[in-house]
């Protein structure tokens, strides 16, 4: 138990059926009950066969009904309550984005990670590796997910913590999350190409930026230009 925030990735193997999904998800939620600060629900992994289909209101009903009843039981034994956050793929479809998030505040999920990889390709047309399969992290991924990012604070109506995820690698990318709607942000390549200084750089950027906006502190930045990244296309 050192300082820090632990959050916790669960989801189902890729040889179980979409049927039994929920079963997988209840035992690792047993398993990491007591070490995480947060569990985050992945139902967005590009690489795990079927998984996304969980993000269908239906079946996200069915899933989160069993979690959250999972969690309530424990709470009601005089366990700790283990915040349960949802991760969300970069890639549904802008008709289906309200319906599932509609799902994730009638459970009262205590947040919604935005994004996880994406499908898609974007600038790297003609590029060998582009043409490899499996999920997009990094760079390419900034502007699509910044856009559902945005779309998703609009929502909610900024209600429910979001994480912002995808191609942050500089205090602007950062700021940018947060100007559209994240309350957290998250670093995966950045780090890699990068390093852990890349943290220090961040946290001095917005240290600048709070002094430059004149706001008490990166709270206040929250959202502040949700509206615009959400009118944006997300082909960008």
């Amino acid at each position: 138990k050192k300082g820090g925030i632990l959050g916790i990735n669960i989801g189902k193997n890729a040889t179980t059926p979409i049927e039994k999904a929920a079963d997988d998800y209840l035992i690792c939620l047993d398993k990491v009950y007591n070490d995480a600060s947060y569990v985050a629900v992945n139902i967005s992994s590009p690489n795990t066969p079927g998984l996304r289909d969980l993000q269908a209101p239906a079946a996200l009903d069915a899933l989160l009904s069993r979690v959250m009843a999972a969690r309530a039981a424990r709470v009601a034994r005089g366990e700790p309550r283990l915040p349960i956050v949802v991760k969300i793929a970069p890639d549904i479809a802008e008709d289906d984005l309200a319906a599932i998030v509609e799902r994730l505040v009638a459970h009262a999920v205590d947040g919604i990670a935005v994004s996880n990889t994406t499908l898609a390709r974007p600038g790297l047309d003609g590029n060998a590796t582009g043409r490899e399969a499996g999920g997009l992290s990094g760079r390419p991924l900034f502007h699509r997910s910044t856009v559902v990012l945005a779309r998703v604070h609009q929502l909610t109506g900024g209600k429910i913590p979001l994480v912002g995820i995808g191609g942050i690698d500089s205090g602007a990318s950062a700021l940018a999350k947060i100007e559209a709607g994240a309350t957290l942000v998250q670093l995966y390549t950045g780090l890699i190409y990068e390093g852990v200084v890349l943290i220090g750089r961040i946290k001095s950027d917005l240290i600048e930026a709070i002094e430059r906006e004149k706001v008490a502190s990166v709270s206040e930045l929250v959202g502040r230009r949700a509206a615009e990244w959400a009118a944006k296309s997300l082909e960008g």
